[in-house]
């Protein structure tokens, strides 16, 4: 990935990435998913469970303030 983009979220799914992104693409804003997830053998842990939403650096703090709302829109767990 170019040095032009920063990770703004680092999840373990590629679906939740996908939802994450696709959230920043309705908002505008230019997002992509970087996956270092290994799909041959059951990884968890480390660099091959990664998952990441990046977004240009000119972009980040925007993208950061958006993710930080809706995140505060969500219902408590109980």
């Amino acid at each position: 990935m170019s040095d032009g983009w920063v990770a703004v979220a680092t999840i373990g799914t590629e679906e939740e990435a996908a939802l994450i992104a696709g959230y920043l693409q309705s908002e505008g804003l230019a997002a992509v998913i970087e996956s270092r997830r290994f799909n041959q053998e059951p990884v968890n842990f480390g660099n091959l469970a990664r998952v990441e939403v990046k977004v240009p650096v000119a972009e980040a703090e925007r993208a950061a303030t958006l993710l930080q709302q809706a995140n505060e829109s969500l219902p408590e767990d109980s």
